[in-house]
């Protein structure tokens, strides 16, 4: 980056920032991290337009628009492009990086206080009942369905056929699965089902794994499958109650909403999820739960591609590191990690809600503590900060980390 455009880009974000009353404090760190940069922007045109933004007729929204407002404001930019040498995105963030030895934040970004829905980020904890009830050894599961218990997945044939073989497995069809027919998220396996006359399937859906291993927990138990997906029902129970108990906060924490796939989802703080994911990098082997945890993170690193699939930043960073860092996307800009060499639990919020950046705002964060090699780095670069182009395939412009 030319260095007369690093020094607009400063000035531009100094110019529009001013220190939040909270900064001593949040930004407190046991890891030193320079040059460090005032994120807030309170201009009052941004406040008024978030305050028209959000308003809701309904007298039940428990967020007021001076709520979206200061979390928009307290939040700091990690990345930003440029099309061309013109600056035309900044992206920032609230993130937290927790140590399981002694609760502990080792880094923090922007407010870590504020909640955000981690969505799919919390697959890891809604997976723990499949793995701690017995319902994992009962239907002898392998590594490839744990870790789609905790995917994302692609709707790729492999992950599709692992899904339905899964199922039948189980004793269970795909018209059980709450999550909505699907197509799968990469061009050429949408063509491949076209030709085949496929239509949207369930299986295909990119949480049919966590799904599924509800259905598993259900049949081992002798649960409902009918209404799994309701707040009160065990199988729901069991995850939330996991929740709390290993981020820390109490049932008042939490705001409940719906996800895309059809189950419950709960809001909380970033840095409390950053210290639910802590508890993975370093399980208790002495305890049903560290070592439910510690399988599920062992699936993962055995299993990467199952995680997500072909041509993904969390499948890429899981193998470029050798399983020392992993790291699961959730929908509308958000990422936890599992940074296992350091005892370390991360999560970020993205505000922009971009999936197109959230990578970026993770990478950043690992390059900020110094967590990745330089041969990691280069490996990682083009899935985490993958250069603009436009519609002929030319580059257009650059992204860049702000560390």
């Amino acid at each position: 980056m030319p260095a007369r455009l690093d020094l607009t880009l400063l000035a531009w974000v100094r110019r529009m920032s001013r220190r939040h009353p909270h900064d001593a404090q949040r930004r407190q760190s046991r890891f030193p991290i320079k040059p460090q940069i005032d994120t807030a922007f309170p201009d009052l045109h941004l406040a008024v337009k978030v305050n028209q933004m959000i308003r809701d007729p309904s007298p039940s929204t428990q967020v007021t628009p001076q709520q979206a407002a200061d979390w928009f404001t307290s939040a700091e930019p990690l990345t930003f492009s440029l099309r061309d040498e013109g600056l035309e995105t900044v992206h920032a963030g609230h993130g937290a990086v927790v140590d399981s030895r002694d609760g502990q934040v080792v880094l923090s970004v922007g407010d870590p206080t504020q909640s955000a829905f981690p969505r799919s980020s919390l697959k890891f904890i809604q997976a723990l009942g499949l793995v701690e009830s017995g319902a994992a050894d009962h239907f002898a599961l392998g590594a490839a369905q744990l870790a789609l218990s905790c995917a994302s997945h692609h709707g790729e044939a492999l992950h599709v056929e692992t899904v339905l073989r899964w199922l039948a497995q189980i004793g269970c069809h795909t018209d059980e699965l709450v999550c909505g027919p699907a197509r799968p998220k990469l061009e050429a396996d949408r063509e491949r089902r076209a030709v085949q006359g496929a239509a949207p399937a369930r299986e295909v859906h990119n949480c049919s794994g966590k799904h599924t291993g509800f259905l598993t927990l259900c049949q081992y138990q002798g649960w409902s499958r009918t209404n799994y997906h309701h707040r009160d029902h065990p199988a729901q129970q069991y995850f939330e109650d996991a929740l709390l108990s290993l981020s820390g906060c109490s049932a008042n924490d939490l705001i409940w909403g719906v996800d895309g796939c059809g189950l419950p989802t709960p809001s909380l703080p970033v840095e409390a999820m950053a210290r639910a994911m802590a508890g993975y990098a370093t399980p208790d082997a002495s305890t049903v739960r560290g070592q439910a945890q510690a399988r599920l993170v062992k699936a993962v690193v055995e299993e990467p591609w199952y995680i997500a699939g072909t041509d993904d930043f969390s499948v890429a960073l899981a193998r470029e590191t050798r399983g020392r860092i992993v790291a699961k996307v959730g929908a509308a800009g958000y990422f936890m990690a599992v940074i296992r060499d350091r005892g370390w639990g991360l999560a970020l919020k993205m505000l922009d809600g971009s999936m197109d950046v959230a990578a970026g705002g993770l990478f950043t964060m690992l390059q900020r503590l110094h967590l990745l090699s330089e041969d990691e780095s280069q490996a990682l670069r083009s899935f985490a900060l993958p250069i603009p182009r436009n519609s002929q395939g030319e580059p257009v412009g650059h992204r860049h980390a702000i560390l």
